[in-house]
């Protein structure tokens, strides 16, 4: 009942809750006041009657008059109010107020030694893990979602169920949601700040390393409930699939950092000078490729790499088939990834985030957990490339990524640093900060400085509970000691009274964590501490978006049905046919080596060729000149 006046308050213009709520108020004072005059005021008139009936004791006491204070109390109530110097009876009136003073008295008190009771409970509990507890609070966290207004997210309740809001604009500083294994910070954290996102006109990225096919399913509903495109990514040979190629956007040098760093062949020390042999072939050939206008994939690159004459014909440049030896095999099990292997992909992440549309990158580790992590950083890097192209007045873009550890590296520094002016949001959730220790302190330090809002949902281990407590920061404790000496003292005679004894107090103030660290190990489902920088950290309840025979409905379920882009109708230019052409005149090429080493002089018969270039890409399609 209540909720439903609340609900219907809310859907109240702005300049009406004011006066809306003045009316409800004194209607409820009016109430109150009529029920305290049936109750108390006969309650009062019964006390003098029986009062009266003792001083004609032992005849039975007169009723009537208390009996009428009972079916009258409007008549009651109007008189008290209004006619009270015309009072046939004001000795009534007069208890009735000693009642309710009484009353009140007591319901002070009463309020008095519980707050006490609790502050006591509260100030000794804060150490001892056996003496924790917790809030059980349950709500409908859809009805608060569908009244948060518009330039705000909403997070969960505090204990005294006050919604806990950030402001839309302030997003951009990102957010970190950690929490152990089965503690809900995808179904309390990620997923509710997700669906926030695609109702407020945001576009939305979603990089998934667990496949929560809850968090798909509930996505997929809302971005088309609101008009939105969504575009599902998954290695899952079993489920249809949009397409993604990691090489549709980006400078030459820019493709080229994306993938040696999302495949580790980025070097350091000595071992650097192996990275640049390797960039000294790629960096080229792509450049090459994409002076033509060509679009290409993993796959392509992987069949010119292995053939180092090809290279020569693109490139003019000679390779040393070891040299490139590495880069070919780290290439090897992405040519073979159909999903990313597609001249015309249907994911656009350009155009995604310029409609506002939707698409999840289903991420399943447990299929190859070396190439879901290297694909989460290609899908990074491309993405921060892209924000260079963007301004604050871009449309917003939330970027979550579930299981963050899973494509942690130094590359991502960048990437959380410097995309904020790009409207670019991010929220990033792993179990534990010794996922992100394995990248290296500076890394830590650069995720923890560039997240302003931390919700914490549990912490596993003791290093993360002593973190997360420093965060909260400190309050003062006055700790009382007492101290006792006893001393005896001598005298001409001696009794049991030659004994002194002296009594101290000493005050001592400490500094102990708002939030003690015991508090992060015993926190329950459903319950986390945020922390906003500027802010004092606060406990916090959540809920589900649904209830659990529903969710068990949605993991049964096939992944959604990919979204068919729009696709031009200019045909694509592919690497195909260039290809072609090249391989065709390295077979001539060689043919003609041949024949010019039969015909020549050369001392041994070594068949020695001289190949001088000139003007070897004069048109598209041409063959090229060789002269010998």
């Amino acid at each position: 009942m209540l909720e439903k006046i609340r609900d219907r308050f809310l859907q109240l213009p702005a300049k009406y809750r004011w006066p809306a709520l003045a009316v409800l108020v004194l209607l409820a004072l009016l109430i109150l006041y009529i029920l305290d005059v049936l109750l108390l005021g006969t309650a009062a008139a019964y006390i003098i009657a029986y009062a009266e009936g003792l001083k004609h004791f032992p005849k039975s006491p007169d009723l009537s008059l208390a009996t009428w204070y009972w079916h009258h109390p409007l008549f009651v109530a109007r008189a008290w109010l209004f006619d009270v110097d015309k009072l046939s009876n004001p000795g009534v009136l007069t208890l009735w107020l000693y009642l309710n003073s009484i009353l009140g008295i007591m319901a002070l008190a009463s309020v008095i030694a519980i707050w006490a009771k609790r502050l006591k409970k509260d100030t000794g509990d804060h150490r001892d893990i056996r003496k924790i507890r917790f809030k059980k609070i349950q709500f409908d966290i859809n009805k608060y979602l569908v009244n948060t207004p518009e330039d705000r997210y909403f997070l969960g309740l505090d204990d005294k169920l006050r919604p806990l809001t950030v402001p839309a604009a302030s997003i951009t500083e990102h957010i970190h949601i950690m929490g152990g294994s089965g503690t809900g910070k995808t179904a309390f954290g990620v997923t509710p700040l997700c669906t926030q996102a695609v109702r407020k006109g945001a576009s939305l990225v979603v990089i998934d390393f667990k496949e929560d096919r809850q968090a798909i399913q509930l996505l997929a509903r809302e971005a088309r409930a609101n008009g939105k495109k969504f575009y599902i990514f998954t290695l899952d040979p079993r489920e249809k699939t949009n397409t993604y190629n990691p090489l549709a956007s980006g400078t030459a040098l820019g493709k080229v950092e994306r993938i040696m760093t999302a495949l580790e062949l980025v070097f350091h020390g000595e071992a650097k000078f192996y990275s640049y042999v390797q960039q000294a072939t790629f960096i080229p050939l792509l450049t090459a490729l994409d002076a033509r206008g060509v679009k290409y994939t993993l796959a392509d690159i992987h069949s010119i790499l292995q053939n180092p004459g090809l290279v020569f014909q693109l490139t003019g440049q000679n390779v040393d088939e070891n040299q490139i030896k590495g880069l070919t095999a780290a290439l090897t099990p992405y040519s073979e990834l159909g999903q990313i292997n597609s001249a015309r992909p249907d994911i656009d992440l350009a155009k995604i985030m310029q409609r506002g549309d939707v698409v999840y990158f289903d991420l399943k580790s447990a299929l190859a957990p070396e190439a879901c992590s290297a694909l989460g950083k290609m899908i990074a890097q491309d993405l921060q490339y892209l924000a260079a192209f963007r301004t604050p007045q871009s449309r917003p873009v939330i970027i979550a990524i579930d299981e963050f550890q899973n494509m942690a590296c130094q590359a991502f520094r960048n990437v959380i640093s410097k995309v904020r002016s790009a409207n670019y949001s991010l929220i990033l959730a792993n179990q534990a900060m010794g996922d992100l220790q394995a990248v290296g302190d500076d890394f830590v330090n650069t995720i923890q400085v560039n997240t302003r809002t931390k919700i914490i949902f549990n912490a596993d281990t003791p290093a993360d509970a002593e973190l997360f407590s420093q965060y909260t920061g400190t309050v003062l404790h006055t700790v009382t000691s007492w101290s006792e000496n006893k001393t005896m003292t001598s005298g001409l005679i001696q009794s049991g009274n030659n004994q002194r004894n002296t009594v101290g107090k000493n005050n001592t103030e400490i500094e102990v964590p708002l939030l003690h660290p015991n508090l992060f190990k015993a926190m329950p489902p459903g319950k986390s501490v945020i922390i906003r920088r500027g802010q004092l950290a606060m406990l916090a309840n959540h809920s589900y978006l649904i209830y659990k025979a529903e969710k068990d409905r949605l993991e049964q379920l096939p992944l959604p049905e990919p979204e068919i882009p729009e696709q031009s109708p200019e045909p694509v230019n592919t690497i195909a046919k260039f290809v072609n052409i090249a391989k065709l005149k390295l077979v001539q090429d060689k043919n003609i080596g041949v024949e010019a080493n039969e015909n020549s002089s050369v001392p041994g018969n070594k068949k020695q060729v001289i190949l001088v270039k000139n003007g070897i890409w004069d048109s598209f399609g041409e063959a090229v000149e060789v002269n010998l």
